[in-house]
């Protein structure tokens, strides 16, 4: 696959516009899903008429958590998709600690990160740490799309949701246990959002290759030493 050159020859075209359109749809999603879950959970807005409007709001509340997590399964299926056809930045391949090298550059990044040592390898795409750590987030938001469908299918005894993901209660999970691991790993994503932007800012203010802005416009500028 041909990779394109932005005019100024110092820029690098790193993330591809099924990656970038991806991501920020799964921002958004996750966002959107983490506010109306809670609200489902907890319903925090109260009204004092006897009308129904609190149904109402519990209705719209599940409608646009439906919409959003439907929107997110299609964009993770994107991505995944993505990581066996793109670039070798997108792929697996260039997530995961599989060779020699990113095994080595691993440990090196924990000691980084730890603030043990002050050398780092330089990416271009994910380094290990991260590319593991992205890995790990699509494993759970499978598991959070799974007990999110086991629970919509209670409603429907019988019906294809029923048959598709009821399975997922032979897993010896019951209602309340499928509901605090559907609330938890919200709380999870929560906490790796706060370290994915502290350490998107971090590597911003440290690498001066433009790691934020390359997530819309697709560009970085390489560092002294890349993986190339």
């Amino acid at each position: 696959m041909a990779t394109p050159v932005a005019k100024d020859r110092q820029l690098i075209y790193v993330w591809e516009a099924p990656v970038r359109v991806a991501h920020w749809l799964t921002v958004v999603c996750m966002f959107v899903l983490a506010i109306s879950g809670y609200y489902i959970g907890d319903p925090f807005i109260v009204t004092s008429t006897q009308d129904g409007a609190a149904h109402y709001i519990m209705g719209e509340m599940r409608f646009i958590h439906a919409v959003s997590a439907a929107v997110l399964g299609l964009s993770f299926i994107t991505r995944l998709y993505w990581a066996t056809v793109g670039n070798r930045y997108a792929r697996f391949s260039g997530m995961l600690p599989l060779t020699k090298r990113r095994r080595r550059d691993f440990i090196q990044m924990t000691a980084y990160y730890m603030f043990l040592s002050m050398r780092r390898p330089e990416y271009f795409g994910h380094n290990p740490i991260a590319g593991l750590s992205y890995f790990a987030i699509f494993a759970l938001v499978l598991l959070e799309g799974l007990t999110g469908l086991a629970l919509y299918a209670e409603y429907f005894p019988g019906s294809f949701w029923w048959i598709s993901f009821g399975w997922v209660r032979n897993l010896g999970l019951r209602s309340a246990e499928l509901r605090l691991v559907h609330h938890g790993l919200m709380w999870l994503f929560v906490v790796f959002f706060l370290i994915h932007l502290y350490l998107a800012v971090f590597n911003d203010l440290v690498e001066r290759s433009g790691v934020n802005s390359s997530i819309v416009t697709g560009f970085k500028q390489p560092p002294t030493e890349h993986d190339d």
